[in-house]
């Protein structure tokens, strides 16, 4: 398998367990080793057969900068997950050092350095080896064929926007990387909307907006998470709850599932009072409907938004690429 290495990734924040470690910026550099084939990229000299290691970094840099963590070994979990994200990479060595790490005696470095390959990566993770290690031989009298479980496919609706940075790329980053997730498959892509920053500081960017329908074997907690390591990857902080971001992704609805979970509340609590998810999803699907106590036919709730005048489309094609004119 062939490799890609990036060394010496820098950026500072604030990730530690200790207290002044929340709030005293430190040093953290991660190393990275990617194996991939690039035998194609060999023959064509083409960018798009091999991975943009500017974009890596970048990835890298964005989780370093975001959401706090106490270990420097979630940290390189996370950068291990945003990585793969790109899937020609089969995988990755990550190695996270904390050279000011709170030791009391003299040290040159402290790092963490874990493996980790996606699905469909030619070695197998900790867990899978864990897992067949532990799987029962079955008795000889249990020798009847036996189907495979057939996993349960749910559907899923989910939001997408952003106002910072390159937006309309950004949103088509995160659908391939949201259908090149295991278990996922897109089943619908709305046009692209634009929405005038209600509520915040004069001059900020307006956002794009954007729904897509997912079929997917993964649970809801699952699928989430899976949403908040691409968000990460794009530098989202989920810190910032209502500010400017460059990615959000919300699961809006999950097999029509009425659930009052804080952690995942379904439907999304706000998205009947929401123009901006509810213009595309009728677009995509006019005869979506909305469970829950505020629960209805997609395109009657749009017309009570009281804001539904303010969302505008402003591309039916952009998923295929190009630039999305100003509204």
């Amino acid at each position: 398998m062939d490799s890609i290495r990036l060394t010496g990734i820098r950026a500072e924040a604030t990730h530690g367990v200790l207290d002044f470690e929340h709030v005293e910026p430190q040093p953290f550099i991660v190393d990275a080793t990617m194996f991939l084939d690039l035998s194609e990229a060999g023959r064509t000299d083409d960018l798009t057969a091999t991975v943009d290691y500017g974009q890596i970094a970048q990835r890298i840099v964005n989780v370093i900068e975001g959401e706090h963590v106490d270990l420097i070994e979630r940290l390189a979990a996370k950068i291990a997950d945003s990585i793969l994200l790109s899937h020609r990479i089969r995988r990755v060595i990550v190695t996270v050092h904390k050279p000011n790490a709170p030791i009391t005696v003299p040290f040159d470095d402290v790092s963490v350095t874990i493996e980790r390959a996606s699905d469909g990566g030619d070695e197998p993770s900790e867990a899978s080896l864990t897992a067949a290690s532990s799987t029962a031989v079955p008795h000889a009298s249990d020798t009847s064929d036996r189907e495979p479980a057939t996993p349960k496919v749910h559907s899923a609706v989910i939001a997408m926007g952003g106002n910072l940075g390159d937006v309309e790329q950004t949103l088509r980053a995160a659908v391939v990387a949201i259908d090149g997730i295991p278990g996922n498959q897109l089943t619908g892509i709305s046009p692209l909307y634009r929405t005038a920053a209600w509520g915040m500081e004069p001059g900020t960017p307006d956002f794009l907006n954007a729904v897509i329908q997912v079929s997917t074997t993964l649970d809801k907690e699952t699928l989430l998470s899976s949403l908040q390591t691409i968000e990460s990857a794009h530098g989202r902080s989920h810190e910032v709850h209502w500010g400017s971001r460059p990615l959000d992704l919300d699961i809006v609805d999950y097999d029509g599932e009425i659930s009052a979970d804080p952690h995942l509340t379904l439907p999304h609590p706000r998205a009947w009072q929401r123009a901006f998810v509810l213009a595309p999803w009728a677009d995509l699907d006019p005869e979506a409907r909305l469970t829950g106590a505020h629960g209805g036919r997609i395109a009657d709730l749009l017309e009570q938004t009281p804001d539904h005048d303010a969302v505008h489309k402003v591309s039916d094609g952009w998923i295929l690429g190009g630039s999305v004119a100003e509204a």
